[in-house]
C-alpha cells in the first residue's frame, strides 16, 4: 500500500502548504476546505486500494480451498503480488508509484478546480507537480521519519511491544512530533 489512512491528514496538509507556498494558489474557500476535499481523494484512492487487496486474499483462499496442496512450497507474497497486480489491471487501478501519484495529482488539481475551491495562475501541468512533488516528498521523508521513531522507540526505557496499543500511541506521538519538527503538521 502506496499510503495509509493514518497518514492522509498530514500528507493533504502538506498538499494545502505547499500550494500556499507555491505563491501561484487562492484558496476561495479557505486552506480547510480545500485540505478536507484532498483527504477525501486520498481515502478514495485507500479504499479502492483496500478491495482490490481483500479480493486478491478472497482469490487465494478460493485457491488453497480447492488445491491445498499446490501452496506448500509458494511464495505467499509474490503470489499475492501477482494476483493484486492482474486485478488492478483488469480495474484500472494503478499499482505504480510514479504513475499513482501522477493521476492523483491530476485528479486532485481538476476536482479542487472544478469545485471552485481553488485558482492558480500557472498551467495545470506545473499546478500537478506542485501537489506531485507533495506527496513524493512526503513519501520519501515519510521513510525516514519513520526509522527515526523505530530507534527513539528502541531506545524507550519502558520495552514497548510493536502492536501493541501503548506502542502505536507512542508512535503516532513521536510521528507527529517529528511531522511538526520538519513543517509538515
Amino acid at each position: 500500500m502506496l499510503i495509509k489512512e493514518t497518514q492522509v491528514p498530514y500528507i493533504a496538509n502538506k498538499i494545502t502548504i505547499d500550494m500556499l507556498n507555491s505563491g501561484f494558489v487562492t484558496f476561495n474557500h479557505g486552506m480547510d476546505k480545500a485540505k478536507k476535499r484532498i483527504e477525501e481523494i486520498l481515502l478514495e484512492n485507500i479504499l479502492i486500494e483496500k478491495e482490490l487487496e481483500e479480493e486478491t486474499k478472497e482469490i487465494i483462499a478460493e485457491q488453497e480451498e480447492e488445491n491445498e496442496y499446490m501452496f506448500y512450497d509458494v511464495d505467499r507474497k509474490e503470489l499475492f503480488a501477482l494476483i493484486k497486480k492482474r486485478l488492478a489491471k483488469e480495474d484500472g487501478f494503478i499499482l505504480n508509484k510514479t504513475d499513482r501519484l501522477n493521476h492523483l495529482a491530476h485528479n486532485i488539481i481538476e476536482i479542487l478546480w472544478d469545485e471552485e475551491l481553488i485558482d492558480y495562475e500557472i498551467n495545470d501541468g506545473k499546478m500537478k507537480n506542485i501537489v506531485f512533488d507533495s506527496m513524493d516528498n512526503f513519501i520519501k521523508e515519510k521513510y525516514q521519519i519513520e526509522d527515526i521513531v523505530y530507534d527513539k522507540i528502541k531506545n524507550y526505557k519502558k520495552q514497548l511491544i510493536p502492536g501493541s496499543e501503548e506502542w502505536e500511541i507512542v508512535f503516532q506521538k513521536l510521528y507527529e512530533q517529528e511531522l511538526k519538527k520538519r513543517g509538515m503538521l
